[in-house]
């Protein structure tokens, strides 16, 4: 009895402690955001979001979302061989694609006049350092492991922001590009060692050099394709302002877009941690056994509650938003304030897009989800050459609220063909 009560005591410690170090982690990405936006110069900014947008979409290229697969695989394994051998297979793949991809968005990223070898080594780094927490933190969360992953996420994502704010105000560091990107490296290099080291009873060395053939890594990454396009396609949805108005010379409305886009963005993905996080496994499970009606009805319930938070957030934006802009102290944020408005449609009609994947997911239609994420994708990029030169930071939140609209619309439509044809 006192046994059952003392692990009781633990696990609700765990959970307690797991989400108040999510809020902080949550947290950190609003100070942060204005941290920077009141202490570098508004080209600076968009510069900074320009290079972190650069890096995060090369990450995600070189995970491919092959995380997903391994975590779902180790969970099938009977025996520590079985759960080794996926373990190291997804390390290795994460190797071949970090050498395979990251040069190439390097000369990507070096054709912007970064020419000292300082923001080269930077982007690596980070660059190897976010991918592999990222996918080998979902084999952690399938192996029972999520206070751990709450831990890594505070460390990687916002401990090193908390200390840089300390720092930079305390006059004990000089703010800039590169002393931003030596702390973050220093933090994701920190990640790295502590995952590794939980992980080290799964790296049988031996493995290494007897892993699987090509056409088996080509046969998962073909089954899992249609949601590493469906995440792509989120990922372009967040982050292509930040590059396109970089690249049209639009300094300025980048150092803009880079702070709205930072409140705006924040939202689902709160919503994501307050909401969906919970009904998450229901899914997947309702998805596993078959049945469509009970996963329907947890998406609906979903959607109810994620709309309702994200129109709490929403309101607590709008009415925060000029005592924010007040501590930021630049008149050139005021000017720009119509189109942060605009710009609160969004997460709305994200919630819309993200929630409804489920009901594809569990109807079996891959191909659906991967269709209205291209079409989605493709008409903002379009939308944006053709117009960002002459329309600015308008021409890019245009673009992400009728292309989010257009993926929304086609899951519908594929939802309720689905429905009639049964």
């Amino acid at each position: 009895m006192i046994g059952t009560n003392k692990l009781n005591f633990f696990t609700g410690n765990a959970r307690l402690l797991t989400l108040i170090l999510r809020g902080l982690t949550l947290l950190s990405r609003f100070v942060f955001i204005i941290f920077l936006g009141r202490h570098l110069t508004i080209p600076e900014l968009g510069f900074y979001g320009f290079i972190t947008a650069l890096i995060f979409s090369t990450v995600f290229l070189v995970g491919l979302e092959y995380g997903n697969y391994a975590s779902r695989q180790i969970i099938k394994c009977k025996d520590l061989l079985c759960k080794q051998k996926t373990v190291v297979g997804l390390s290795v793949f994460g190797l071949i694609m970090f050498f395979t991809v990251s040069p190439f968005a390097y000369y990507f990223f070096h054709s912007t006049n970064l020419n000292s070898l300082i923001y080269a080594f930077f982007f690596f780094i980070l660059t190897y350092g976010e991918s592999y927490l990222a996918e080998h933190k979902k084999i952690l969360i399938s192996l029972n492991h999520p206070f751990f992953c709450g831990v890594i996420d505070f460390i990687r994502s916002a401990l090193w922001t908390y200390l840089l704010i300390i720092l930079s105000s305390l006059n004990l560091l000089n703010l800039n590009l590169t002393s931003i990107l030596f702390i973050w490296a220093v933090f994701v290099v920190l990640s790295f060692i502590l995952v590794f080291i939980k992980l080290k009873e799964y790296y049988k060395y031996s493995l290494f050099f007897s892993m699987r053939s090509f056409n088996d890594y080509k046969t998962q990454i073909f089954s899992s394709f249609p949601f590493f396009i469906s995440g792509l396609s989120l990922i372009v949805f967040e982050l292509s302002g930040r590059i396109s108005l970089q690249f049209f010379g639009l300094y300025e409305q980048a150092g803009i877009y880079t702070l709205y886009s930072g409140f705006i963005f924040a939202i689902p993905i709160f919503v994501w941690s307050s909401s969906v996080a919970f009904d998450h496994p229901k899914i997947i499970e309702s998805y596993e056994n078959g049945d469509v009606f009970k996963s329907d009805h947890l998406v609906k319930e979903m959607i109810k509650r994620s709309l309702l938070i994200c129109l709490i957030l929403v309101i607590l934006l709008y009415f925060g938003i000029d005592i924010v802009l007040s501590i930021i102290n630049k008149e050139e944020y005021l000017s720009y304030i119509g189109q942060l408005y605009l710009f609160m449609i969004v997460p709305f009609i994200h919630i819309f897009d993200t929630h409804l994947y489920y009901m594809l997911l569990t109807r079996n239609l891959d191909k659906s989800i991967a269709f209205s994420a291209i079409v989605g994708s493709i008409f903002l990029v379009i939308f944006q050459y053709f117009t960002i030169s002459s329309g600015g930071i308008n021409s890019v939140i245009l673009s992400i609220i009728c292309a989010i609209t257009i993926s929304v619309l086609l899951k519908v439509f594929f939802i309720r063909r689905s429905i009639m044809k049964n």
